[in-house]
């Protein structure tokens, strides 16, 4: 079928991708890999054909985050749209695991330097 109102080229060409992929006339924008009719191997067919866009380099775990037509044309284009109806993933959950794992290394709890032994 046709482009979705006020769906973009790249969004159109992902769901391309998707539909030669799954075999399928089409799929939705916010419609999950997964429940579309994917599965592991034809994610990393998916993967193989994203990097072939010419975007932003994308990893495996990147499609396991962005797992909608919409989220994944937001990745390629430079945002960070997840699948949780498209609202823009933040940065602070992977700041705060990072923070516990450098104070992990260093054998601290919490930022008050008290040491676990």
């Amino acid at each position: 079928s046709g482009p979705a109102a006020g769906e973009s080229d790249l969004e159109q060409r992902i769901r391309a991708i998707w539909c030669a992929l799954l075999d399928r006339p089409d799929v939705g924008l916010d419609q999950p890999f997964f429940e579309a009719g994917g599965n592991s191997l034809l994610l990393i067919a998916l993967l193989e054909r994203l990097r072939g866009l010419g975007a932003r380099e994308v990893a495996v775990g990147d499609l396991f985050s962005h797992v909608t037509v919409r989220a994944q044309a937001a990745l390629l284009a430079g945002g960070d749209l997840q699948a949780d109806g498209g609202r823009p993933a933040t940065t602070g959950r992977r700041d705060g695991l990072a923070a516990r794992r450098s104070r992990a290394r260093a054998g601290t709890s919490q930022d008050n330097g008290v040491r676990e032994r």
